[in-house]
């Protein structure tokens, strides 16, 4: 910066501003420090991940049956008399979600460090999938006589109408809940 000559502290006024510039600039580009993840915090974030991540698998369960079913879109408990009913599919449900829960967990930290929300969401969205596809319901509710490959294809692979934004609500869903409670 040029200052007219002659006039006393119009040099340090101008330094003065352009480090403020320099100093303003270096705030705005640069993201805050991430806060320690504290154990209460973790298991905060958990738990509302176990929560989107059950309450998704569940309501796959039911709209994937009303759909095999009913040739509709709609909600229909999967049950096999005397052996698979509202209860089991919670449970199946629950254990599912927490199959994956750790592997969310330390994505989640690792990733933390950086900050990036778009692979902490990615990472959610892909194991969103995995618990869809572990989760209820049971294909022996559509019958006996299904394969491994059958039951990825069938009951997965071929549900991308239901699959897609199930995934998408629960993966805004979690984002807001998080923002509710304070956590990232």
């Amino acid at each position: 910066m040029r200052t007219p000559r002659g006039k006393p502290g119009a040099t340090a006024t101008a330094k003065s501003v352009e480090i403020a510039a320099r100093t303003a600039h270096a705030r705005m580009t640069t993201l805050p420090a991430a806060s320690p993840p504290t154990p209460a915090r973790t298991l905060w974030q958990a738990a509302i991940d176990l929560a989107v991540l059950s309450a998704t698998s569940v309501t796959f369960a039911c709209v994937l049956t009303a759909a095999l079913v009913s040739d509709r879109l709609g909600w229909t408990w999967p049950s096999i008399p005397y052996g698979y009913a509202r209860g089991d599919v919670l449970i199946h449900a629950l254990l599912a979600s927490l199959v994956v829960l750790p592997a969310l967990v330390l994505v989640d930290r690792l990733l933390r460090l950086r900050r990036p929300r778009v692979w902490q969401d990615l990472a959610f969205v892909l194991a969103t999938l995995a618990v869809i596809r572990l989760g209820p319901p049971d294909a022996q509710v559509f019958g006996t006589t299904w394969t491994t490959w059958e039951v990825t294809t069938g009951l997965f692979l071929l549900q991308w109408p239901i699959i897609l934004p199930l995934t998408l609500a629960a993966a805004l869903l979690r984002r807001l809940l998080r923002g509710a409670a304070g956590t990232r």
